[in-house]
């Protein structure tokens, strides 16, 4: 039989459970029935203790119920609901089930999120430096997400991802420096390509004037040209059983872009219109025998095949098409914000990380443009 303490009314002995036991009232349920807790401990003196706290955590609206949901349980939860929303595409989310083995591989994933200290994360953060930065910066943010979503959920009251200095590490591994063509080799490639009769010349010259990247050039639609303007707004992508499919929205937000049709452009569009075959999706380019569209890595192995045999560079591979159109435009002194916009880059950062190599290399041109001009201005030390 359970013996409340003498005016204490919500504290009892409760001989069934060998224990003192504390019940409090927060608020109410969803059904709103009262939502009743207790608390246990082998004397009242403990109990007491913990009531007094739960109810002063109650009146400054710090308390939070006793959650077990793992930090990968709430983290693949994420993912499934963009996925379900239709928020990301099948290959983003394919992407997102490779970050969600990194984080599960680590010491933290299955812990209760309640748990989770500061210390807890940065130790795991340790262990990730073995991969690509770019896996780091993925892994960092969904990590970022999950702890947000705990505090919306009311699991938690801090993000202890805000305390200890809790920052992205960096990689062990250096960064993959952009590889362009040089103004010879890009020479080499435009003749090459002047001499060859495949179906392939102008979706690759596309790449090279535009700087778009190969699933946007080989998703364009026959209304994405206008007389001013190429619309970028899809993408080539892959499915969940990795097979390449049509998007229906560009790799990021900023990816959906308009490009200013120059006359070299221009020239590549109409040659491209008088070879267009007809097909069901109105695809500017698609494969001539089976009316489908042409794959990335179809135009890539032919780059191969050519770069082979005429010895154009020592790699040649799509992308690489894309980094040689931003070094011309950098080469020719265009302003970065536009270069990142035509790039369709989701920042300016992204821009300057990326090409920060290539920038470099015009550092010390770019003291001489300074020098020359305080030369013609007349600013000097007297």
């Amino acid at each position: 039989m359970a013996k409340r303490g003498n005016g204490e009314g919500t504290i009892y002995y409760s001989e069934k459970l060998n224990k003192w036991v504390g019940q409090f009232t927060v608020g109410r349920k969803v059904n709103g029935k009262i939502n009743r807790k207790s608390v246990y401990g082998n004397t009242r003196k403990e109990v007491k203790e913990k009531m007094t706290k739960a109810l002063a955590d109650i009146q400054s609206k710090t308390y939070i119920e006793k959650n077990d949901i793992t930090l990968i349980e709430l983290a693949k939860e994420i993912v499934e609901d963009k996925k379900d929303a239709n928020e990301i595409s099948s290959n983003t989310y394919k992407r997102a089930t490779y970050t969600l083995k990194y984080i599960e591989n680590g010491d933290i994933a299955n812990m209760p999120i309640q748990k989770i200290k500061a210390k807890d994360i940065k130790d795991y953060l340790k262990t990730v430096t073995i991969y690509a930065n770019s896996t780091i910066e993925k892994i960092y943010q969904l990590l970022g997400q999950t702890f947000r979503r705990a505090i919306e959920r009311d699991y938690i009251i801090k993000n202890p991802m805000l305390f200890e200095e809790v920052k992205k590490p960096k990689s062990d591994k250096l960064d993959r420096e952009v590889v362009s063509l040089s103004i010879e080799e890009e020479k080499k490639l435009l003749e090459v390509l002047s001499t060859q009769k495949s179906s392939y010349i102008n979706i690759i010259l596309l790449m090279l004037f535009t700087g778009m990247r190969i699933g946007e050039v080989l998703a364009m639609k026959l209304n994405d040209i206008d007389n001013n303007y190429i619309y970028v707004s899809q993408t080539m992508t892959r499915d969940e059983n990795d097979k390449t499919i049509l998007g229906n929205k560009t790799k990021t937000s900023k990816s959906k872009r308009s490009i200013t049709i120059n006359t070299t452009i221009k020239e590549i569009l109409d040659k491209s219109l008088n070879a267009h075959i007809k097909n069901n999706q109105n695809l500017l380019f698609c494969d001539k025998n089976t009316k489908e569209i042409i794959k990335p890595h179809e135009v890539n192995s032919y780059l191969s095949r050519l770069n082979k045999k005429y010895s154009i560079a020592n790699n040649l591979h799509n992308h690489m098409l894309r980094h040689t159109y931003a070094t011309r435009c950098i080469e020719a002194g265009m302003n970065i914000k536009v270069l990142s916009k035509k790039l369709g880059h989701k920042n300016i950062q992204t821009t300057l990380n990326t090409y920060a190599s290539v920038l470099d290399k015009f550092e010390i041109q770019e003291d001489e443009k300074l020098e020359e001009y305080l030369l013609k201005n007349n600013i000097k030390i007297s």
